[in-house]
C-alpha cells in the first residue's frame, strides 16, 4: 500500500503569471499580486491539534451580486493527495450557499470502474454531494489533449477551452471549486495559466512529509518545496509568526487521521479482480492500515497481530494455508480469545505447480456456510478474497494503491473528512476575503467571452471593405460561422467568391456588395453632398471620392443606415479608414472624436485614451475624453475608475501641464459626478496599491485600481501603449474610435485574423450601445413633448365647476 500522510498546508494566494503563456513562471507574491482575490491563508496541518471553536459566519457569494464566486485548488508539490480537502470545503459551502459547484479545467482518464465514465474526483464530488446534471460538463479538456495542445505550441486555444467550459459550467452556480490540474500536467506553472484566466482566488495545497520543523514548511510555501512535519502545538505557534508576516494568515490544522490513510477492501477487490469467498459482502467501509504477510505458523502470527499497537491489518498469505483463514476466524469468533483485529484474508496463487487446487476449500465453505445459516453468530464474518495472482504480484499492486483516495460510497472517509475540516480549521477568514468589498477585475478571456456573448445575442452589420485581403476574408467567414455578426464583404462577387474557394472558406453567409454596380450608389452621392455642402461638394465629386475611395463607400453605407458599423485598416492607413468618418459621422453635439486602445495584459483589461487622435488635449478636451473613455468601458462590461495622469500625484509636483489635468478632473467630477475620477496622478499610483498607500493619505476609490487610464497628450499615449504592448505581450484592441454618430474602426495593417475578429465585435457592441442611446432619446423627447399636455389635462381636470343645479350642489359642499 503507497504510503501517504494526510497533512498538508494550504494558502490563499495569487499565482504571478509573466509575459506569454510560455514563460509564465507561478510565484508567491505580497497581499496585492496579480489574481484578483483572497489574500488571507488557510493551512492544514499535521500533528495532534486541539479542536478549534470558530463562531459560525453567514456567507453569501460575491456581495450579493448574483456573480459566481470561485477557489482556485493548487497542489503545488504535485502530489494529489487533496480529496479530505476537497471534501470539507464542499461541505462547508453547501451549508451556506444553495448552488456549490465543482469544476476541473483539466480532467484525468476516468478509472476503470468508474460508473459515470469520468475522472475519480469528479465522481466523487457528483455522487458524494449528490449533484445534477452531465457530470462531464464538470470538466474543460482531457489531459491527453491538453498535452498535445501544450506539445504543439497551443497554449493559448487550450486556455479558451477551458474558459469556454468553465463559464458554461458555472451558470447556476453561487460558489465553485475549481480542482487545479498540478500533477497531472507536471507543474504549477499551468495551474497559474489558468487560475488567471478564470479570474479565480488560488489555494496552494502542500502535502506533509514525516519530521522536520517550522522553518522547512515556510520555506516550502517560498519555494513550493515538499513539506515536513513536527510537533502540532511548537510548529503552528511557530508557522503562525512566519507565515503572518508575508501576508498568509494561519487558519488552522488538520490532524493526520488513520482513516484517511487506510484503504478499503473492495478497491483491493477491484484492483486484483478478487473473488470474495467468504464474510460480509459489503467492503465499502472495511479499510485497512497495513498488511501483514502470513508465511510462519498459526500461533506465531497470531504473536504478531497481538502485539501490534493498534490498527486493523489485511493479512496476505498463499491459498494453500487455510489453517489461517480458520485460526483467524476462531480468534475473531471467541469472546475471550486473542485481541486480534484484522479487516480481512487475501489468499494467492500457491504457485503455478499448483493452480487450480482447491485443497480443502470444501471443509472451509461448510465452516463458514454454516455459521451464516445457523444464526448463533449474528456479528461480522471474517472477509476472505482470493486472487489467482502469485503472492509478490499481489502484494505490489496493493502497494500501488492509493491511500489518500476517498471513493464516493466511502461513507466512513467522507464523514471523516467532514468531521475533522469543521472541528480543526477556521474557513471564516477564507469566506471573509471571498466576501470582501473589493474591485472587480476583467481578464482577456472574460472580455473576449462578454464581447462574443453580446455579439451573439444581437448580431449587427458591420462592413468590411476591404475583401481583397485573406485575413478579412477568414474573419469575414468565422465572424459569420460563430454568429457574431452580420458581414458585408465590398468587391466584385466573382472575385471574392473565387478568392474564397482559393483559401477553402465558406462565405455563403456573407452579403457581397460591388460598389460599382450598388443600386445605392445614387443615394449615398446624395447624401454625402448634403453632408459636406458647406464644403463645396459637388454631385460628380462624391461619386469620385465614393467609387475611387472603398472607405468612403462603406462609410456612407453607416451613414445611411445600410450598415451599423465599418472596420477596415488592414491595408490602409489610419488617416484613410477614419478620415470619411470624421467628414461625415462626427457627432455635434460633442465636438470631439478621440480614441482609446483596450490593452489586454495576462491577468487584466485595460483601457488606454487618448493614445491615436489628439494630440494636444485642452483640459476642455481632456474632461470629454475621460467621460467618454468612462462610457466605453462601462458598455465593454468594465467598471470604470478614471486616472487622468501626469507626472503629479495630487499636487506633488507642480507646472502648466499639471494645471490642465487638475481642471480636467475638476470638469469630470462637475459635468459627471457619477463617475470614479482621480488625478493628477502618476501611473504607478493609479495602478499599484501598494505605491497608492504611500502617496496618496486618506483612501481613494480609484488609486491603485483604476481601470480607464487617461494620458495628458497623445506624445504620452501613444508611447505608452506600444510600451506595455511590446514589454509585457499584451495585446492591444484598437485603436477604438469614440465621439462619431456611428461606429467606424481602425485596424492596424500588422493586425491577425483574431485582431479583426475583436475588432468586429468591439464595432458591434458599440453599435448596440448607440441604438439604446437613440432610444433613449427619443424616449426623452417624446416624454418632454407629452409633458406640456399632460400638465394642461392636469389643470382642466383641477379647476372647478359650475353644477347644473347650484343648490343639489349645496348638500355636499356642506
Amino acid at each position: 500500500m503507497a504510503a501517504t500522510a494526510n497533512n498538508s498546508v494550504l494558502m490563499c494566494k495569487r499565482l504571478a503569471v509573466g509575459r506569454g503563456l510560455g514563460s509564465a513562471k507561478p510565484v508567491l507574491r505580497g497581499a496585492e499580486g496579480d489574481l484578483p482575490a483572497l489574500t488571507v491563508g488557510l493551512s492544514l496541518l499535521l500533528g495532534h491539534a486541539a479542536p478549534a471553536s470558530h463562531a459560525a459566519r453567514s456567507f453569501t457569494t460575491a456581495g450579493g451580486n448574483g456573480t459566481t464566486a470561485s477557489l482556485f485548488i493548487s497542489d503545488i508539490n504535485l502530489s494529489g493527495h487533496r480529496a479530505p480537502l476537497l471534501v470539507g470545503l464542499m461541505n462547508y459551502f453547501e451549508r451556506h450557499v444553495p448552488k456549490v459547484g465543482y469544476f476541473q479545467p483539466i480532467t484525468g482518464k476516468p478509472p476503470a470502474d468508474s460508473e459515470l465514465q469520468v475522472d475519480r474526483h469528479v465522481e466523487l464530488m457528483y455522487k458524494a454531494f449528490k449533484m445534477s446534471g452531465d457530470p462531464k460538463r464538470m470538466a474543460g479538456v482531457q489531459d491527453s489533449e491538453a498535452a498535445r495542445l501544450i506539445a504543439a505550441g497551443k497554449q493559448a486555444e487550450l486556455l479558451d477551452r477551458i474558459y469556454s467550459s468553465y463559464m458554461s459550467y458555472k451558470t447556476g452556480h453561487d460558489v465553485v471549486l475549481v480542482d487545479g490540474p498540478g500533477q497531472m500536467m507536471g507543474d504549477t506553472e499551468l495551474d497559474a495559466q489558468v487560475a488567471a484566466t478564470l479570474g479565480s482566488p488560488v489555494l496552494m495545497c502542500l502535502m506533509g512529509n514525516p519530521a522536520s520543523i517550522a522553518a522547512d514548511y515556510y520555506q516550502a510555501a517560498m519555494v513550493k518545496r515538499q513539506l515536513p512535519r513536527t510537533h502540532h502545538a511548537i510548529l503552528t505557534s511557530q508557522l503562525r509568526d512566519k507565515l503572518e508576516r508575508v501576508g498568509l494568515p494561519f487558519a488552522g490544522g488538520l490532524p493526520d487521521d488513520p482513516i484517511l490513510s487506510s484503504v478499503r477492501l473492495d478497491e483491493v477487490r477491484t484492483a486484483l479482480s478478487a473473488e470474495h469467498l467468504y464474510g460480509d459482502r459489503d467492503l465499502t467501509d472495511v479499510e485497512f492500515d497495513d498488511v501483514v504477510v502470513a508465511s510462519q505458523r498459526l500461533e506465531e502470527l497470531l504473536e504478531v497481530l497481538e502485539e501490534r499497537p493498534g490498527g486493523r491489518p489485511l493479512v496476505v498469505t498463499s491459498a494453500d494455508r487455510l489453517d489461517i483463514v480458520l485460526g483467524l476466524l476462531a480468534a475473531q469468533l471467541s469472546v475471550q480469545g486473542p485481541g486480534v483485529a484484522v479487516a480481512g484474508v487475501l489468499l494467492t496463487q500457491a504457485g503455478s505447480q499448483r493452480a487450480g487446487r482447491r485443497y480443502a476449500r470444501a471443509t472451509v465453505d461448510s465452516i463458514f456456510g454454516g455459521l451464516e445459516r445457523s444464526g448463533l453468530y449474528r456479528g461480522t464474518l471474517l472477509p476472505v478474497l482470493a486472487t489467482d495472482r502469485p503472492l509478490r504480484e499481489a502484494l505490489s499492486v496493493i502497494d500501488r494503491l492509493d491511500a489518500a483516495a476517498i471513493q464516493p460510497d466511502s461513507a466512513r472517509k467522507m464523514e471523516r473528512s467532514k468531521l475533522l475540516f469543521d472541528r480543526y480549521l477556521d474557513v471564516n477568514a477564507v469566506v471573509a476575503a471571498l466576501q470582501r468589498e473589493r474591485p472587480s477585475r476583467m481578464t482577456p478571456k472574460m472580455f473576449a467571452h462578454s464581447l462574443q456573448s453580446m455579439c451573439r445575442s444581437d448580431p449587427q452589420r458591420i462592413v468590411l471593405p476591404e475583401s481583397v485581403d485573406k485575413r478579412v476574408l477568414s474573419a469575414a467567414a468565422e465572424a459569420t460561422a460563430r454568429g457574431l455578426a452580420r458581414v458585408v464583404l465590398l468587391g466584385e462577387p466573382a472575385t471574392v467568391g473565387s478568392e474564397a474557394k482559393k483559401l477553402g472558406l465558406d462565405l455563403t453567409g456573407c452579403e457581397v456588395v460591388n460598389p460599382a454596380s450598388s443600386p445605392r450608389l445614387e443615394a449615398y452621392i446624395s447624401l454625402l453632398v448634403e453632408a459636406r455642402k458647406k464644403k463645396g461638394m459637388t454631385p460628380e465629386r462624391a461619386a469620385d471620392l465614393l467609387l475611387g475611395d472603398i472607405n468612403f463607400f462603406g462609410t456612407m453605407m453607416v451613414a445611411s443606415g445600410d450598415a451599423e458599423g465599418m472596420v477596415s485598416g488592414a491595408i490602409h492607413t489610419t488617416a484613410s479608414t477614419i478620415r470619411p468618418a470624421l467628414q461625415v459621422l462626427k457627432s455635434p453635439d460633442s465636438g470631439l472624436v478621440s480614441s482609446v486602445f483596450f490593452m489586454c495584459l495576462p491577468d487584466r483589461v485595460l483601457v488606454y485614451g487618448d493614445c491615436a487622435v489628439n494630440v494636444n488635449p485642452t483640459a476642455a478636451e481632456l474632461a470629454t475624453i475621460a467621460i467618454t473613455s468612462a462610457d466605453t468601458a462601462a458598455a465593454f462590461g468594465i467598471e470604470p475608475r478614471v486616472a487622468m495622469l501626469s507626472y503629479s500625484t495630487l499636487g506633488s509636483g507642480a507646472g502648466p501641464d499639471v494645471e490642465v489635468v487638475t481642471e480636467a478632473v475638476s470638469l469630470v467630477k462637475a459635468r459627471r459626478p457619477d463617475i470614479k475620477v482621480e488625478g493628477p496622478i502618476q501611473y504607478d499610483a493609479a495602478i499599484d496599491p501598494a505605491v497608492a498607500a504611500v502617496k496618496i493619505k486618506g483612501g481613494s476609490e480609484v488609486a491603485g485600481k483604476a481601470t480607464v487610464f487617461i494620458f495628458p497628450d497623445l506624445n504620452t499615449g501613444n508611447n505608452t501603449y506600444k510600451a506595455v504592448q511590446q514589454s509585457t505581450g499584451a495585446i492591444a484592441m484598437g485603436p477604438v474610435m469614440q465621439g462619431l454618430l456611428k461606429p467606424v474602426n481602425d485596424l492596424s495593417r500588422g493586425c491577425t485574423v483574431p485582431d479583426i475578429l475583436n475588432t468586429i465585435c468591439v464595432t458591434s457592441i458599440q453599435a448596440m450601445q448607440f441604438k439604446r442611446q437613440q432610444q433613449q432619446q427619443q424616449q426623452q423627447a417624446a416624454a418632454a413633448l407629452a409633458a406640456p399636455a399632460a400638465a394642461g389635462d392636469a389643470a382642466a381636470a383641477a379647476k372647478p365647476t359650475t353644477p347644473a343645479n347650484p343648490a343639489a350642489a349645496a348638500p355636499a359642499a356642506a
